[in-house]
């Protein structure tokens, strides 16, 4: 049986070591892929570890770098973590959820929310196939999106298809 949290240690593990940023550059490159989701699991932890993906986006300017941070609220990393949303080929949301105190609206963010504001993903009420079919979270920066709350047993839980990659043009 796979131990997650082993596995999730050699990725933070990874993260550290000097030929971080060259690793992911080749590993995307291989993968040919037009944009790349960050952190489904994990977030960003140290101004270090921004500054390594804002070497990989500036080294991949063909590719499409998304996702949402949790840290957006953290003062000790706020500022790079702005320094790498801002730049052209990166679509960065803050995370929220209703347990959140602070705006994000306040600080310059857009969001990905949980059973709050913005506007509501497309897959989740299954009015496209998949991730690649809408193609919004990457492709509008200033757009906020309401995802729906995915809890529940096996059976009852959705899993999000992010790409069909059949329908990239190889």
């Amino acid at each position: 049986m796979v131990n997650i949290k082993e596995k999730n240690d050699k990725r933070l593990d990874a993260t550290l070591e000097d030929d971080f940023v060259d690793i992911i550059v080749g590993e995307i490159r291989r993968t040919r892929a037009p944009a790349f989701r960050l952190h489904v699991i994990g977030d960003f932890y140290t101004v270090e570890y921004v500054g390594k993906w804002i070497a990989i986006a500036k080294r991949l300017p063909d590719v499409i770098f998304f996702g949402s941070t949790r840290s957006w609220r953290c003062d000790f990393i706020a500022e790079v973590l702005k320094r790498y949303r801002d730049l052209p080929n990166v679509y960065m949301k803050a995370s929220v959820d209703p347990t959140d105190n602070e705006d994000p609206f306040g600080c310059g963010w857009s969001i990905w929310s949980v059973e709050g504001e913005g506007t509501p993903c497309p897959h989740d009420y299954r009015l496209v196939a998949n991730c690649a079919e809408c193609k919004r979270c990457w492709s509008i920066k200033d757009l906020n999106v309401m995802f729906r709350l995915r809890w529940g047993g096996r059976n009852r839980q959705e899993q999000p298809a992010m790409f069909d990659f059949a329908s990239f043009d190889k």
